[in-house]
């Protein structure tokens, strides 16, 4: 119980701060205001005709991944980065909390404002529903995939934090990184006579993952588990890499 009382307090911590910091209120100011401009303009575009929801789905959603890419590094880049920098770090490690704890509690609050950022969009759900009758089963599929990559994405961007004292080289770290695996789409032209191996980049590929199966409302669990493996693998680095600077 008590490790879970550490935990807790250091969500707390940390998601709080999230609603202090300015960088917060930029990014969410400016989803909300490209996501609106994107609805605004699908729903304008059937001005004499009636809306095709599952279009305008599309048009709302067709970005999710180039915000989800930055998105994680700008709201991870500060958690160990600037604290490392103003000591506050150290001071957190002298009290009775281990370095697990704390990477888990930093990363369940970058978790729950991501998801947050994303629930946002909600109204203009709202607004879907009573321009015609949406499906839901493609907007609970990509929220789904959006919270499943946030456990990718959040949690390479809590290691690049812990291994640097600048945000800004963090957030460039991260940013890195999500754009490898978004890129690794790519690599497809080049065995084009591969059906296994193009399988394999379906696998991995964020852009399959949403164009081919969230988009049209599919669940694939594989893809959660891709998501989930990599997160327990970034997590566990980043207590290596805390326990590391701790007896420097």
């Amino acid at each position: 119980m008590t490790a879970v009382r550490n935990v807790w307090a250091i969500f707390l911590r940390e998601l709080g701060g999230y609603f202090l910091a300015p960088i917060a209120y930029v990014v969410i100011f400016l989803f909300l205001v490209t996501h609106g401009t994107i609805f605004w303009l699908s729903a304008r575009s059937f001005t004499n005709r009636p809306p095709e929801i599952s279009s305008m789905l599309e048009d709302l959603f067709g970005f999710a991944l180039y915000w989800i890419i930055p998105l994680s590094p700008l709201l991870t880049m500060r958690l160990f980065a600037e604290e490392k920098r103003t000591g506050i770090l150290e001071m957190l490690m002298t009290a009775p909390v281990t370095e697990s704890q704390v990477v888990l509690g930093k990363f369940l609050a970058a978790q729950a404002f991501y998801t947050l950022i994303w629930l946002s969009l909600m109204p203009l759900l709202v607004i879907l529903a009573l321009l015609g009758r949406p499906d839901w089963g493609p907007i609970l599929a990509i929220y789904l995939g959006i919270f499943s990559l946030g456990l990718l994405t959040n949690s390479l961007g809590v290691l690049a934090s812990a291994t640097t004292r600048n945000q800004l080289v963090a957030a460039v770290l991260g940013l890195t990184g999500n754009l490898l695996f978004f890129l690794v789409s790519l690599l497809r032209a080049l065995f084009p006579d591969e059906p296994d191996f193009r399988r394999f980049i379906n696998y991995v590929s964020f852009i399959a993952h949403f164009g081919g199966d969230y988009i049209n409302g599919v669940i694939d669990l594989r893809y959660f588990f891709f998501y989930l493996t990599f997160a327990v693998l970034f997590l566990f680095f980043s207590v290596r890499v805390v326990e590391a600077r701790k007896w420097r």
